[in-house]
């Protein structure tokens, strides 16, 4: 709910969030796909927010994809663990106007990051099973356009340059 009325979230459906300009994929002489934002299946796609696949009927392909969106956003939750881990203020709902829940975010990344820089970074070992609760600058409501870049996307991570070496244990 918070994200959905956030300042971040109409720029980035408003196609206004500074985004670096599309890059080729790695390993890849393809056109440039644009920068994205992993969200899951609650969220709208856009030209810069992809989601997975539907879980109904899926070719290896559309499955990868899924696997490795599924990667980012494990790693995505286990960095805000260690941002709540240290800042309590993002363990519970944000009790401020909505406008000033950006401004928060922005000083917890800040501060997180600095004390990150003064201590050693413990890393523990994730399990892969574990569960978690020519393409160009598109508009927000060009559908079969960010369709495209999504299957791109899930083209990409069936070949050798995109794919991770243990995905097919997991697919």
């Amino acid at each position: 709910m918070v994200f959905r009325n956030s300042f971040m979230v109409r720029r980035v459906y408003n196609n206004q969030f500074d985004f670096p300009p599309p890059q080729p994929l790695p390993g890849t002489d393809c056109p440039p796909m644009p920068y994205v934002l992993v969200g899951d299946e609650a969220f709208k796609m856009s030209g810069n927010l992809i989601k997975p696949y539907s879980s109904r009927g899926l070719d290896v392909s559309k499955r990868t994809f899924n696997y490795h969106l599924t990667c980012a956003r494990r790693m995505v939750e286990c960095t805000f663990g260690l941002l709540v881990s240290k800042l309590r203020v993002f363990s519970k709902p944000i009790q401020l106007k909505i406008e000033m829940v950006d401004e928060v975010v922005k000083c917890g990344v800040v501060l997180h990051n600095f004390l990150r820089s003064k201590e050693p970074l413990l890393i523990q070992h994730i399990p892969e099973d574990s569960e978690m609760t020519s393409i160009t600058s598109f508009g927000p409501r060009s559908t079969v356009a960010v369709a495209a870049m999504r299957d791109s996307f899930a083209a990409y991570f069936c070949t050798a340059a995109g794919r991770l070496d243990w995905q097919d244990h997991y697919i």
